[in-house]
């Protein structure tokens, strides 16, 4: 049974629908002008309209446009009834005034019936597609919040490291990643990594990287054989054409010595606070995910007190301005060459706004991870 809101000035009329549409076990509401309509739809939701187009005071276009203006009626079809002959432009101006279908009068009750059922059909698939799509938001909110809690808020040895990081998503989930582990023993794991792809699957591949890297957790690991690891755990758990590129370092904070490994990954810089260099970190490595069998190399090297490890995802150098020119690796360069006056949080919001004055506001299509570790 449907809700079929009826509005005509006549009487007879009124009572005509209201009787051929109760026959067929619909409810009925009535009105006699186009204000009373406007009014019973806002308080009663309904399925259809009918509407007459001829009408004192606010005629059928009119009554049409400010339904079609509602949120309560935007989605509820209406079908307009004159007694005018049939004009192409009359059928035209009824449309673009909100109206999705047009019946001359006097009509029979089979053709009346066979346009009310086939507006009703229609509304029921907006009704479906509605509903799917308030689903889909709920889900997704909730995957949200899951994929916030993966990123981290706290780390570890704060009288040693002082980090910093930035998260963008381009859509409401997005595939890009960084974090900073405790390993024990003053050792710490730095990760950035960027799956392939955006949405659900990436943050799923991006949770998948993190159960991986949390799991592993081991005095003895190295960047290289957690490297291999996760592509050996991962390759056979995700469509062929999904991969991910990372930088992942360990550092031995008592040691001084940080060791890392970069899977097709932008390359990270070193900030020599001593020498004022910016030190550009180009060990070579496989996207990981993409073989079955990898090639990662593994570099060391020493860090000292205040020099500052920067990670960043290819969003972040790859951003366009609306001449389509890229923002590129070679003006981070010059970014970070200007930066050592800077304490790190001014670093990274620093970077963050040459970014964005650099794309001028445009939207980009890939998500922007920055991760930002001072060694004390």
């Amino acid at each position: 049974m449907a809700k079929i809101l009826a509005v005509d000035d006549v009487e007879d009329n009124i009572f005509l629908l209201k009787m051929i549409l109760e026959s067929h076990g619909h409810q009925v509401y009535t009105a006699l002008n186009g204000k009373e309509a406007l009014e019973l739809a806002e308080e009663n939701p309904v399925d259809l309209i009918l509407l007459d187009l001829m009408m004192p005071d606010m005629d059928g276009m009119e009554a049409a446009s400010r339904l079609k203006s509602m949120e309560m009626t935007r989605h509820v079809p209406i079908i307009l009834l004159t007694a005018k002959k049939k004009e192409v432009s009359d059928v035209v101006e009824a449309l673009q005034s909100g109206a999705d279908e047009y019946i001359t009068k006097p009509f029979n009750e089979t053709e009346l019936m066979a346009r009310v059922g086939s507006m009703l059909r229609m509304k029921t698939l907006y009704d479906q597609v509605a509903s799917a799509h308030k689903m889909m938001e709920e889900d997704l909110s909730t995957a949200q919040c899951v994929q916030k809690t993966l990123l981290p808020v706290k780390f570890p040895y704060p009288d040693k490291i002082k980090v910093c990081a930035h998260y963008e998503a381009t859509s409401s989930l997005g595939g890009d990643y960084y974090d900073v582990i405790d390993y024990g023993d003053g050792k710490v794991g730095a990760l950035v990594a960027d799956v392939s792809g955006h949405g659900a699957s990436a943050a799923l591949i991006m949770s998948m990287i993190k159960t991986i890297m949390i799991s592993s957790i081991d005095g003895a690991a190295t960047p290289a054989k957690l490297a291999h690891l996760l592509n050996k755990r991962i390759i056979g758990m995700i469509p062929e054409e999904r991969y991910f590129t990372m930088f992942l370092a360990i550092v031995d904070l008592n040691e001084r010595k940080l060791s890392y490994v970069r899977g097709g990954h932008p390359y990270p810089f070193l900030l020599r606070k001593q020498s004022k260099i910016v030190e550009k970190l180009d060990a070579e490595g496989d996207m990981i995910a993409m073989f079955g069998k990898i090639t990662v190399n593994q570099s060391e090297i020493e860090v000292n007190p205040g020099d500052r490890l920067v990670a960043y995802s290819d969003g972040l150098i790859e951003a366009v301005d609306f001449n389509d020119k890229m923002y590129g690796i070679n003006r981070l360069v010059k970014e970070l060459e200007s930066s050592f006056a800077m304490e790190s949080n001014e670093l990274l919001d620093h970077l963050v706004k040459s970014v964005n004055d650099f794309s001028g506001g445009r939207s980009n299509d890939d998500d922007v991870a920055v991760l930002i570790i001072e060694f004390l």
